[in-house]
């Protein structure tokens, strides 16, 4: 019984820990319109972000899984740990959806500032941005 109440712990303070980053993620994507440079003008935030996503992936399959023994094991039907598990692998589905919508914001962000996303009707209006 021990360790059923040691798992829910840690999933819980798992949740807990998924559950602010995500929220962390929700709040920096509400302000990037206030940032007026370029955030991310050699891609390597969104690289990390995309490794970040790539991580909680990987461990929302893990938690599935675990949940899945948890099912199947006769003895832990009703201790808890399912709902536990399931809620710690809905709140990895919203970090991984959040980091994704600031991965974008903040292409979105660089893209609307660069230059090379301005209509051109001229070719060396181009050209002379190009080499600017």
């Amino acid at each position: 019984m021990r360790a059923i109440d040691n798992t829910i712990l840690w999933v819980n303070r798992l949740a807990a820990q998924l559950h602010s980053d995500a929220n962390f993620a929700e709040k920096l994507t509400a302000v990037l319109k206030d940032i007026d440079g370029e955030i991310d003008r050699d891609g390597l935030i969104s690289e990390q972000l995309e490794k970040a996503q790539a991580s909680v992936n990987e461990l929302y399959n893990v938690l599935i899984k675990k949940r899945e023994y948890g099912r199947d094991d006769e003895m832990l039907s009703d201790d808890g740990i399912e709902d536990a598990y399931t809620e710690v692998i809905a709140v990895a589905s919203d970090l991984h959806n959040n980091l994704n919508d600031l991965r974008w914001a903040i292409n979105e962000h660089d893209a609307d500032l660069s230059k090379t996303s301005k209509t051109y009707t001229n070719a060396k209006e181009l050209l002379k941005d190009l080499a600017a």
